[in-house]
């Protein structure tokens, strides 16, 4: 049996700084770290970005200086800070779409006001946070960018936003359907249906959603996710850990941040939540393995500034450059069944997914060249790599973290492919974009 890369034709040939994303629950300290991440490279002597795309800043705060929120301002020497203000980014690329979503809830009688603030779509805020980073990553002024984000939910949402609005490749195909139809029907209702400025806007949004799913997909960015020892922020935790995984991004590291010290000076009344610590830690380390976990104890003082950010850095990735690649996994790949007594060629499409052997519910259904996995409560839209375009999808079975999805040779023509799908799925899809089946 043989493995074979999935997805290779995501490669860019550009070069790009290294890009470190630091997410988890809020109030883990991600700002903390990550500051202290930027700190500790721009003392390096590299040329350094911190962003944040967390609609409540606090850059700013962290670092006792004023930062802009429409271009980098220094901090330091070889660090510049960035509070992306995606209102500001939303009108600048998206007044169209703004313009026809304010209309349409207007004609419903909605308050003008209270329409503007509706435009606003959940997710657009981290999309041109992301389409910002990708922007600075392509300038060529900076050797590393870091990224604060808002809470893991928000963070989370910003991978599944793109299927969720596209649907796959079948939903491409709806919207350019439903992009032509608008066209013609246009001249006979032009209050209800959009202009060309909206589909134009809206095809360079998905064309911006895709460069950054393959943006985050190059092995020069990674995923940091920062936890504290507390059992909402393990099982938070874990729900993001898979997530991730299941969109085939590179964790390379896990930071334990406010542990509280094991020794005696913590006095009697915090004793009971230093032996907690103890015991979370320890679940943290089993759960993880082999990620590589980094820890911080809490400090008796806030750190402030970049002297104190610096301090926090070295406690954290002690003697090793925060930039360092600490570990890379194969998320997706296929193998190849050599067995001479199989009539027909056979592929398995395997996805690592951490915590897969917990799950209590696992679907996986074929959708065109699109694979739906449910795995309990996340749903993820995969494209199939070229390989499998022409083969059946046969069944799948989960062999401890791993999900394998198994496709063998079908008699069915190339052709005929597009329309051999779940017909249940098809139906709603159709439904919701008022097709009739």
């Amino acid at each position: 049996m043989k493995s074979a890369p999935l997805n290779s034709n995501l490669e860019d040939t550009h070069e790009i700084p290294r890009i470190l994303i630091y997410s988890g629950k809020g109030g883990t300290g991600k700002t903390t770290v990550s500051s202290s991440t930027a700190v500790s490279l721009a003392r390096q002597g590299k040329r350094v970005l911190i962003m944040s795309s967390d609609p409540a800043h606090s850059l700013s705060d962290v670092f006792g200086t004023s930062l802009s929120r429409t271009e980098p301002v220094k901090i330091e020497e070889n660090l510049y800070g960035l509070e992306v203000d995606t209102i500001y980014e939303l009108k600048k690329n998206m007044s169209g779409f703004q313009k026809f979503v304010a209309d349409s809830y207007k004609n419903q009688g909605v308050d003008s006001g209270m329409a503007s603030e509706l435009t606003t779509q959940p997710g657009l805020d981290e999309i041109f946070a992301l389409n910002r980073l990708l922007d600075e990553a392509y300038s060529g002024n900076w050797d590393a960018l870091v990224l604060d984000t808002s809470p893991t939910g928000n963070t989370l949402r910003l991978l599944a936003y793109p299927e969720i609005i596209i649907g796959g490749n079948m939903g491409k195909q709806f919207f350019k359907l439903y992009k032509n139809m608008s066209a013609i029907a246009k001249p006979f209702n032009s209050n209800s249906i959009p202009d060309q400025e909206f589909f134009n806007e809206i095809n360079m949004l998905l064309k911006q959603m895709e460069d950054i799913n393959k943006f985050i997909l190059r092995p020069e960015v990674s995923f940091r996710l920062v936890l504290n020892p507390e059992k909402l922020s393990i099982l938070e935790t874990k729900r993001a850990f898979t997530f991730i995984h299941l969109y085939g991004l590179n964790i390379d590291s896990i930071v334990i941040n406010k542990i509280l010290p094991t020794s005696n000076t913590v006095g009697d009344y915090f004793e009971f939540w230093s032996d907690l610590h103890r015991k979370y830690l320890m679940e943290i380390d089993n759960s993880f393995y082999p990620t590589p976990i980094f820890r911080c104890e809490l400090q008796r003082t806030e750190p402030i500034g970049p002297e104190e950010l610096f301090n926090i850095s070295k406690i954290i990735f002690k003697e090793d450059s925060p930039d360092k690649l600490f570990f890379t996994g194969k998320n997706f790949w296929i193998e190849s069944q050599k067995d001479e007594d199989k009539q027909n060629k056979e592929e398995t499409l395997c996805i690592n997914v951490p915590f897969l052997k917990d799950a209590e519910n696992v679907k996986v259904v074929r959708l065109g060249t699109d694979i739906v996995v449910t795995i309990d409560r996340i749903q993820r839209i995969i494209t199939l790599p070229r390989a499998l375009y022409n083969l059946e999808m046969k069944k799948f079975h989960c062999d401890n973290d791993t999900l394998k999805v198994i496709f063998t040779e079908s008699s069915v023509e190339t052709g005929s492919l597009e329309l051999k799908v779940d017909k249940g799925i098809l139906n709603k899809l159709r439904e919701s974009r008022k097709l009739k089946a």
